[in-house]
């Protein structure tokens, strides 16, 4: 298997940016930072990205570069401008001193996940004419300690709740321990005793019941290891109670799933268990050792074959967090073949360009506050322009010798070149209560949540690819979802979906929607090689409109898809097609129609998007009966043409038990290659994770 990611665009594109909107001005000679380009890609050491440990120092310097674009000189603090869309403050111009505090705290916390290992690799580097060692102390000092400056962040006791100073010193305290000559060892004794002091009222509160905990740890670990006062008995109760929020195969219950798991719990829990924990509290660090061993164990799997990240989970901004656990795994003492150094570099790079390469990544210089390009739906009311610079932690793996196989073996594929193209793996992690299948035709890899708790979008959609990203909710389809449609033809979500069980080859779950007594959908997924087979029960007493929606597919270029429909094997079938991306949605049985639907301003991608859909509208009538829908949805990531009897694989659909009535008792679904999957819903009611 040969796979090349190639880097795109120019780099270091000099210009000058106009404001368009009050409060995001920009400075005039602010240097407009385009795509990343690998210029010396190492094609031997790294058959499939190109990247090498000189690669990711280039790659480094060309992100500090944009950052610090927005910096005059040495005594200018970093103040990055707004960008639009939800996000503090609201305008830089008119920005309380809190606020602007807690934006210069971010800004010059988060570039040092990019500034911090490459200083450690070289203490004299200069970006924009600034000596980053310099830069950092001074301005770290002075947020940190100096009571006079007028963007000191404050002291803890003038907060009451928590605030976002705790995660950036919870941070900086990370960095202490991995890379202590970046800031930590510039400082004079003095400078220490009064930095220390100042942690050392943060490290005991102004936090949150989740993740946010390991930032109160790393204070509390860093004063503890360079011999100042800290309280190890908050230190342990914080610990415990992150471990315990682990819910198995290495995932944790932070609100929901997602890749905090991976960018706090295992990155930190595996620095704090190395630098710290295997010495003083042997019997934690091996706790969360084992919890990383399991995730470990299957972690390569969330990514697709290219090594792309999956649009999922709240903080979207945060893109490479996801493979933050990428070097977690090179800190950790924890192992596993599954997860070999080459496989992991070949991911971090993979992921790593398939960001600083998009020609809409760096806006005004600095990452976009979206997904790829600027996207407001992705923004939570916490972030600020600096907030995507979190992303970087992986940027930790430089903190590595040069001879680390980290950076010395050759990348490898690792289990994607065991999938042949007509194939697909498929695996249930209970803990989470994710299904993920890896798909060989389009080198795809899809999540199933089964556990959804809310209607955010980050959380709430049935499946998340690798190629297709989640888009916001419209107002008449949601893609990815099952919905109803109130009596204006509003599309509703569930209030939840609750996992069922995997049995046999197929994932259950139960989608409730919102009202007294409401109506309810049985949902069986069968996984196939480039999509999936979907049996929809719908239990409900009132007629009622039901809808299935498929991916969102851009349009690319501000140019629609392709749109064909026709019957595939004599059930209908309709197909968008824009350069290298397909969708395909083919009902069986019991839908009523197909449609699409274009929106705008919800997709990620481009301002227009399309989203095909399965819909069933029941008669009049004063009792309902139950139905089973069946559809089935697939997607490709090439130009190919599907042959009808791909886009409708089903033999045949006979019930379980002889005479029986198929929504009762469970159906046999035959697949033209001689498959036989059994559907059978049984006790729903009783084996899901709600009731």
């Amino acid at each position: 298997m040969e796979l090349s990611i190639v880097a795109m665009g120019a780099a270091g594109l000099g210009g000058r940016l106009v404001a368009e909107e009050p409060g995001t001005a920009v400075a005039a000679d602010a240097t407009i930072i385009g795509p990343f380009k690998n210029g010396r890609p190492d094609m031997q050491l790294s058959p499939f990205t190109g990247m090498n440990r000189k690669s990711w120092l280039a790659c480094g310097r060309h992100i500090l570069e944009g950052a610090f674009s927005h910096v005059k000189g040495l005594e200018d603090p970093m103040f990055l401008p707004k960008m639009p869309g939800p996000g503090y403050p609201e305008n830089n111009e008119t920005a309380p001193r809190q606020l602007r505090s807690a934006a210069i705290f971010e800004a010059i916390a988060r570039t040092f996940n990019v500034a911090a290992p490459l200083l450690k690799a070289d203490p004299d580097l200069t970006i924009c004419g600034i000596r980053l060692l310099d830069y950092y102390k001074h301005h770290l000092m002075r947020l940190i300690t100096d009571d006079q400056c007028d963007y000191f962040i404050g002291r803890a006791t003038d907060y009451t709740a928590q605030v976002q100073q705790t995660c950036e010193l919870g941070n900086l305290s990370m960095w202490c321990l991995i890379a202590p000559e970046a800031f930590w060892d510039q400082l004079d004794q003095g400078q220490k005793d009064k930095l220390a002091a100042a942690i050392g009222p943060w490290a005991l509160g102004h936090t949150l019941p989740h993740n946010w905990r390991w930032f109160n740890v790393m204070m509390l670990t860093f004063l503890d290891l360079t011999g100042y006062p800290g309280d190890k008995e908050a230190m342990r109760n914080h610990l415990e109670h992150l471990i315990v929020l682990h819910a198995g195969d290495g995932w944790y219950r932070d609100t929901g799933y997602d890749y905090y798991t991976a960018h706090v719990f295992h990155l930190y829990g595996a620095i704090w268990s190395s630098r710290y924990g295997s010495k003083h509290l042997p019997g934690h660090a091996a706790a969360l050792d084992r919890q990383f061993g399991a995730f470990l164990h299957h972690y390569p799997q969330i990514f697709s074959r290219e090594g792309h990240v999956i649009m999922m989970g709240r903080s979207a901004l945060y893109r490479l967090g996801a493979s933050a656990g990428m070097a977690a795994a090179q800190f950790s003492k924890e192992s596993d073949p599954f997860l070999t150094p080459g496989h992991a570099r070949r991911i971090a790079s993979a992921a790593l360009l398939q960001f600083v390469t998009h020609p809409e990544f760096f806006q005004m210089g600095i990452p976009a506050l979206g997904f790829y390009g600027p996207f407001p739906a992705a923004i939570q009311g916490y972030s600020c322009s600096a907030s995507p610079y979190w992303m970087f932690l992986g940027f930790s793996c430089l903190t590595l010798p040069e001879d680390h196989p980290f950076w010395s073996s050759r990348e490898e594929m690792g289990f994607w070149e065991n999938i042949a193209p007509d194939s697909a793996r498929t695996e249930f992690w209970p803990g989470p209560g994710f299904l993920v299948t890896n798909h060989g035709p389009s080198g795809t890899t899809d999540v199933r949540p089964g556990k959804i708790n809310n209607r955010d979008p980050n959380y709430s959609r049935l499946v998340y690819n690798s190629a297709f990203p989640w888009s916001a909710d419209g107002p008449t389809a949601i893609s990815n979802a099952i919905t109803l449609l109130d009596e204006g033809g509003k599309a509703i979500l569930p209030m939840h979906v609750s996992l069922a069980g995997y049995r046999q080859g197929v994932l259950y779950r139960q989608a409730v929607f919102p009202g007294h007594l409401p109506p309810s959908v049985d949902m069986a997924t069968i996984p196939i090689p480039g999509g999936e087979i979907r049996v929809d029960r719908f239990r409900r007493l009132r007629p009622a409109k039901l809808t299935v929606g498929h991916f969102a597919i851009p349009h690319s270029g501000g140019k629609s898809p392709i749109i064909r429909r026709f019957d595939a094997e004599n059930h209908p079938c309709i197909v968008a097609a824009i350069p290298g991306r397909q969708l395909a949605l083919t009902i069986y049985q019991d839908w009523d129609r197909l449609e699409t639907v274009v929106h705008q301003n919800t997709h990620p991608e481009a301002k227009e998007c399309t989203i095909l859909h399965a819909t069933r509208t029941d008669p009049p009538q004063p009792a309902c009966p139950l139905v089973l829908c069946i559809s089935i949805l697939l997607h490709r990531a090439d130009d190919k043409t599907w042959a009808p009897r791909e886009l409708q694989p089903i033999a045949s659909v006979m019930p379980l038990v002889s005479g029986g009535s198929p929504a009762l008792c469970g159906i046999r679904i035959r697949l033209r290659d001689g498959t036989e999957v059994p559907v059978a819903f049984g006790d729903i009611d009783g084996c899901n994770s709600t009731w």
